[in-house]
């Protein structure tokens, strides 16, 4: 599927199981409607379906099973980033490390996203700003425990 093309966003592969790539596809259509002072968090992308594990473990990331997108990765903050390298989630706990949160993706397109099913790694203790997954069920459980 094409990612913002208005704002020259390439080719993403997406999974089309439980309409990801249709979901995706409307996520795209609405961030362009916001105007161009949001393309600068949303190309280039991140990556999308690509086998592979999350940083430093050893567990298979949902980018392997195409349901994962990531925007710029300039913008969006990841926990690890600023620890020295050997440091693992392990290690960050053991030694009582505090992380710091980097965030610089708008709340707009954080809301687009999350109106379509779409989960946002920024609002985790292990944050990734950059990374949304397409985890629908995840949002109709919030929705029930806030009532």
């Amino acid at each position: 599927m094409a990612w913002v093309p208005k704002f020259g966003g390439g080719a993403m592969q997406v999974a089309t199981v439980n309409g990801v790539a249709d979901k995706l596809k409307a996520v795209s259509g609405e961030l362009e409607a916001l105007g161009p002072a949001y393309a600068k968090y949303l190309v280039p992308d991140g990556g999308s379906h690509v086998p592979r594990c999350i940083a430093r473990t050893t567990r298979l990331s949902v980018h392997s099973f195409g349901i994962a997108f990531d925007i710029n990765p300039e913008h969006g903050g990841y926990w690890q980033y600023g620890l020295p390298r050997a440091m693992d989630e392990a290690a960050v706990r053991e030694k009582g490390i505090a992380l710091v949160y980097r965030n610089k993706v708008p709340l707009e397109i954080v809301r687009v996203f999350e109106k379509h099913g779409f989960i946002w790694g920024g609002s985790w203790y292990h944050f990734d700003g950059m990374h949304f997954e397409y985890r629908p069920e995840f949002l109709a459980l919030k929705a029930i425990m806030e009532k």
